[in-house]
């Protein structure tokens, strides 16, 4: 049982990490679309707004990446009342 429970754990946190760099692509390939390829942009009459959208969703996927790394993918021993490592 307990194995069982730490592949759907370890199934859960894969689906969660591909979830957030899913978004960090996304966001990525729209700020390269703004900065680098202005004419794929068309008409935007709030073209920093639109960048300031993309980087705020850049920045909150890589952090939910790091965070779900540093808790649950650490090789560090998990400080008392923490989770534990999905992966053992």
């Amino acid at each position: 049982m307990q194995e069982q429970t730490s592949r759907i754990a370890a199934q859960l946190l894969r689906a969660a990490l591909a979830h957030f760099d899913s978004q960090r692509q996304a966001a990525l390939a729209t700020l390269d679309i703004y900065l680098h390829k202005p004419v794929a942009i068309g008409d935007h009459p709030n073209l920093v707004q639109e960048i300031a959208n993309a980087t705020e969703r850049l920045a909150s996927a890589e952090e939910a990446i790091e965070a779900l790394e540093r808790n649950f993918l650490s090789a560090q021993p998990p400080v008392e009342g923490t989770p534990q490592n999905v992966d053992e």
